[in-house]
């Protein structure tokens, strides 16, 4: 195994692996992936057969695109949120610019949601299937982190977390009616990391 010093580095030491015979499997620009990760949504619709309402963190597109697909290919009437962080938020940037933007830097605190760019299939997807990106600040996606281990005693990723603040900034758009699932996503949080976060 080996690591890089961050998400532009590894995409950018990929062609030479594999000129040495590494199999390359995208992240999330690969449509076996975003398959395996759409069963998410196959699960969501098990549990929660009322759904009306999913809200998705968006990295690259393609977990919320196998999300989005799954289950509105079964159930058309759910509406899929996604949801970034202030400088992770290449999503919304490039729905916003109709094409592809590529971040210069990944600046938020929710690393797991730095990819500095999506695909032309997820950004479609996206398109397609998105009732829209909400972007958040790492403030609020701390709150939330916050929020969500005080008093539901989940331990979450910032970059998970940040879809309860989405869902908080959307409430008037989720009736008493509804049914709204947030997919918490990450927790891969060392105690180290999670005593180093500005949590107020």
């Amino acid at each position: 195994m080996r690591f890089a010093a961050d998400v532009t580095a590894a995409f950018t030491e990929v062609a030479e692996y594999e000129r040495q015979g590494w199999a390359y499997i995208h992240p999330f620009d690969d449509p076996i992936v975003m398959a395996g990760q759409g069963t998410i949504g196959l699960e969501i619709l098990d549990d929660v057969p009322q759904v009306t309402d999913i809200v998705v963190s968006i990295g690259g597109g393609g977990l919320i695109g196998g999300v989005a697909t799954a289950v509105r290919t079964l159930k058309p009437a759910v509406r899929v949120w996604g949801v970034e962080t202030e400088g992770a938020d290449c999503m919304s940037k490039s729905l916003a610019a109709g094409k592809v933007v590529t971040l210069p830097a990944i600046t938020s605190i929710a690393r797991t949601l730095g990819a500095p760019a999506p695909s032309e299939p997820t950004l479609a997807m996206a398109r397609e299937l998105l009732e829209g990106v909400t972007v958040v600040s790492d403030e609020e996606a701390l709150g939330a982190l916050r929020f969500l281990l005080e008093r539901l005693k989940i331990l979450t990723e910032p970059a998970a977390s940040c879809t309860f603040a989405a869902a908080d900034r959307l409430r008037d758009q989720f009736s008493k009616e509804r049914h709204v699932v947030l997919l918490l996503c990450g927790g891969n949080m060392p105690l180290e990391d999670l005593a180093r976060l500005p949590v107020t």
